[in-house]
């Protein structure tokens, strides 16, 4: 298994064959063609308007997931193309690392302008490193005709893994982090940690997580951290606290030894991803799995599910895990990066995603925010969601710093898949 520092921490790049590659294969983008005399921080919005009419704009994303890539490459590319005469170059990424490696990799080579990059989706410790090491633009999120429907006073929309954004990124996704069960296999949903290890030992084989570094399966151990040490709070604020993870990561790798035997063929083996982790769901070979409620809503309304699956969180524990867009500081087309971000933060693309069907993510925009009859759109697609949203949401606590995340990957690397 890689390494998770390998592909959490740019501090690593100094690996130059490694570097070079990245920036020479990952994708040979279309180049935008930007004006060379636009400032996207002294433009107005038409201005921005006027310097992306007729370019390129390069969008780093994950590419994992049919449902998503088709969002973007249909719906997506259309609006930019039809509203705005702006042409949509996906760059799919395994992992958003790579992207960040491969601005790292450009701007310490000396190409500070003309990146293959314009907008890369991201949060968490890769916001964190690239905001730290002055690789993003801006601020520039002011600008975005979009920021006017949503709360600013919303610290899921202002802070990322309790970094705040301060400009640097726009809002995309408002991502929520439970879990699923079969209803018809399961009659009671654990409340806490401590229940969903005696559920397990109860029903051996039957629950599963994603194996880290892989994206879900680092979420998981996140919601362990806070359900086996006494929550999330303790953990708030901008900063690491050193002597509290010493303190308390002990009774982590405990639990997870513990939870370890009971798992899916005994933890002997991991699913490598969330898509097999819902195949083994869908399979009936696990009753209860961690989940993003988007992959829930997508899931019942393609069949791919089955309909007794129920969404739950565990209070205190389930994650409010919001994703945003940035700019490399070297992007070729920051005039087109900004339309984009606008497009995914505006009303029309937080409803179109939303869609169970389309993708099932929810909004982070605040609905009361919008016009009315966008309003009555939300709500038709909240009544069809065959789950109930707010109820769950409500009980979902924040991500925090960036490095607790990075801490239990290591630990997992070294105490579990060791």
């Amino acid at each position: 298994m890689i390494d998770s520092l390998s592909r959490r921490r740019f501090l690593l790049l100094s690996g130059s064959a490694y570097l070079a590659t990245l920036v020479s294969n990952c994708a040979q983008n279309q180049q935008s063609t930007a004006p060379s005399g636009f400032d996207p921080k002294t433009a107005s919005w038409n201005d921005v308007l006027t310097a992306a009419k007729g370019t390129t704009v390069n969008w780093a994303m994950w590419g994992g997931s049919d449902n998503i890539n088709a969002f973007a490459d249909r719906w997506v590319a259309d609006q930019l193309k039809n509203q705005y005469s702006l042409t949509l170059n996906r760059v799919p990424l395994n992992d958003t690392v790579e992207a960040v490696n491969k601005v790292a990799g450009e701007v310490q080579a000396g190409q500070t302008k003309g990146g293959g990059i314009d907008l890369i989706w991201i949060n968490g410790e890769n916001f964190r490193t690239m905001k730290q090491g002055n690789l993003l633009l801006g601020p520039f999120t002011e600008k975005l005709p979009a920021m006017q429907h949503y709360d600013l006073n919303n610290p899921a929309v202002t802070s990322d893994f309790g970094l705040p954004i301060d400009g640097f990124e726009a809002p995309y996704t408002g991502s929520y982090y439970v879990m699923a069960m079969d209803s018809a296999k399961v009659d009671r949903a654990p409340t806490n940690y401590q229940e969903l290890l005696d559920w397990a030992k109860a029903n051996p084989g039957r629950f599963a997580y994603a194996a880290p570094p892989a994206f879900d399966g680092s979420r998981f151990l996140l919601t362990a951290l806070y359900g086996v040490t006494g929550g999330y709070q303790q953990y708030a604020g901008e900063k690491f606290n050193e002597d509290l993870w010493n303190q308390n990561s002990p009774k982590v790798t405990s639990y997870l030894k513990e939870l370890e035997p009971h798992l899916w063929r005994r933890g002997e083996t991991y699913p490598p991803t969330q898509t097999r982790l819902q195949e083994l769901f869908a399979n009936g070979e696990i009753w209860m799995m961690p989940v993003f409620v988007s992959s829930v809503a997508e899931g019942l309304a393609t069949g791919q599910l089955p309909k007794t699956t129920k969404a739950f969180t565990i209070p205190g524990v389930s994650l409010n895990d919001p994703s945003f867009t940035a700019i490399p500081v070297n992007a070729s087309n920051p005039a087109g990066a900004m339309i984009l971000a606008n497009l995914l933060s505006s009303p029309e693309g937080q409803l179109q995603k939303f869609k169970p069907e389309v993708w099932g993510d929810p909004p982070l925009l605040d609905a009361t925010k919008v016009p009315s009859n966008l309003q009555q759109e939300f709500a038709k697609v909240e009544a069809a969601y065959g789950i109930p949203l707010k109820e769950l949401t409500g009980n979902t606590v924040p991500v925090v710093n960036a490095e607790y995340t990075t801490r239990l990957e290591e630990l997992w690397e070294q105490e579990i898949a060791g």
